[in-house]
């Protein structure tokens, strides 16, 4: 018998043709993309680069990524934070829920978020900033929500890095947010003195390859 198939449920209101999520693997970075998948170190040995690195991998094209849904440009001015777009999907964020914290004094934006997201029940989304993706100067304040039962859409703070006299031009399709479907378990922690002779002999096997973890650890996820 197969198991049941989990659907995650995307709801906008049909008033504008707006880029809709998508699994994340499907937009994977054109970096990536070109990325080698070995480099020289400093004393020019060859080394493997991310692009092998499944843990990496699998984190920049799991889940689900939301895009932003319209052109926004950025600019950092002597006077704060402007924005221009043709529509109002960038709202301003009260600085002071950052209060005393590392962010603290940073610029935040909201991002407006077409989408009512659903999934089965038990389960909840983490929103998270999309993961091993370097090229935006926002960070999104991460955030789990059980979206079983919510059915209204979730916006997006985000802290801004731009510096002074910077620019930048959002173009509408990038992926701002990243989504992971997650069941709400109990869970408990224990603490255990490491198994040495276990240990040893997948350390011995860990290194008779240079594909370790994925022949024998790495498991095949499904996002559609």
């Amino acid at each position: 018998m197969s198991e049941p198939e989990n659907i995650i449920e995307f709801y906008g209101d049909g008033s504008r043709p707006f880029p809709r999520p998508i699994p994340a693997v499907q937009d994977v970075p054109a970096w990536l993309k070109q990325m080698p998948t070995e480099a020289k170190d400093a004393r020019g040995n060859a080394i493997d680069t991310v692009k092998k690195c499944p843990p990496f991998l699998e984190a920049v094209t799991g889940g689900y990524l939301i895009p932003i849904v319209a052109d926004v440009t950025f600019e950092m001015t002597a006077a704060g934070l402007k924005t221009y777009c043709e529509i109002p999907i960038i709202e301003g964020h009260p600085p002071e829920q950052l209060h005393q914290t590392p962010a603290a004094g940073l610029p935040i934006v909201k991002f407006v978020n077409p989408w009512i997201i659903k999934t089965p029940p038990g389960y909840s989304c983490l929103f998270v900033q999309p993961l091993n993706r370097f090229d935006l100067p926002f960070h999104i304040l991460s955030g789990v929500v059980e979206t079983d039962t919510y059915y209204r859409e979730v916006h997006f703070p985000s802290v801004c890095l731009m510096k002074a006299g910077d620019t930048f031009v959002l173009k509408r399709g990038t992926p701002i947010v990243q989504i992971y479907p997650i069941k709400r378990e109990a869970w408990r922690s224990v603490y255990a003195k490491t198994e040495l002779a276990e240990r040893e002999a997948v350390e011995q096997v860990f290194n008779s390859t240079t594909a370790y973890y994925r022949q024998k650890n790495w498991k095949r996820k499904d996002y559609r």
